[in-house]
């Protein structure tokens, strides 16, 4: 962890809401990355009503609130606290592999016009479908950034903080594709990278209670409109 009084190299933020059951792994994720600079974690939280709070600061995570009621919300207001000059940004109920922050952090260690990027997903105890679907994502991910196409999680970004602040933020009114929409400005402040060894082990709770046709229509359907007509969905039930 880091002494706030000294410099932060990488601030690692998390939107939070009721995430009890999920937070403690994830942040239990990150007290095993292997590396050797100075980190924070940040918590962007909807007023959680569980444990969520308190076992973040267990982990000596600072809590911010946020006021918005959406996962970009809580990625803003987290934001908004942060000190260190690159985000590192992803969510509550992941588990991030040892080398996912120094990993990261390796391209704009070798190249300032490197702005932003993405890492790759893998599924939590995945099958071999559910696997495969994470293999696509990471081709996507890697080649339609690089030909202009904004095609981001927010489960495993990061971007320097003067790129984010230079490009405006993330959008705390949207309930979806706030990833997305970041992306597509963050693409006007310097180069994409894309970075296959940080890897995120992502949660599979909502493919699972959706279905994988309707998770997938959804998102697709969703990237679409975000791109063409700026009309991101306005509803994204939690499921808990």
């Amino acid at each position: 962890m880091v002494n706030l009084a000294k410099k932060v190299d990488v601030s690692i933020l998390i939107p939070s809401y009721n995430e009890e059951k999920y937070i403690g792994a994830c942040l239990a994720s990150i007290k095993r990355q292997k590396f050797s600079g100075t980190y924070e974690i940040i918590l962007g939280d909807g007023n959680s009503k569980d444990k969520t709070q308190r076992i973040a600061k267990d982990y000596g995570c600072r809590v911010v609130r946020e006021a918005w009621g959406t996962p970009s919300g809580g990625r803003y207001a987290a934001a908004k606290a942060a000190k260190g000059r690159i985000f590192a940004i992803t969510s509550a109920d992941v588990e991030l592999t040892e080398e996912w922050l120094s990993e990261l952090v390796k391209p704009f260690e070798r190249d300032r016009n490197v702005s932003w990027g993405v890492g790759s997903v893998s599924p939590q105890d995945g099958n071999l479908l559910e696997k495969i679907g994470a293999y696509i994502l990471n081709i996507m991910a890697s080649v339609l950034n690089l030909v202009g196409l904004a095609y981001v999680n927010a489960d495993n970004l990061i971007c320097r903080a003067d790129a984010y602040k230079k490009c405006g933020e993330f959008n705390p009114k949207l309930m979806t594709s706030e990833d997305t929409d970041l992306g597509m400005r963050l693409m006007k402040t310097g180069k994409f990278y894309y970075i296959p060894r940080a890897k995120v082990l992502i949660s599979m709770r909502r493919i699972r209670k959706w279905g994988y046709f309707n998770f997938v229509m959804f998102h697709t359907g969703n990237w679409f409109n975000t791109h063409v007509f700026a009309r991101p969905a306005e509803e994204y039930a939690p499921v808990r």
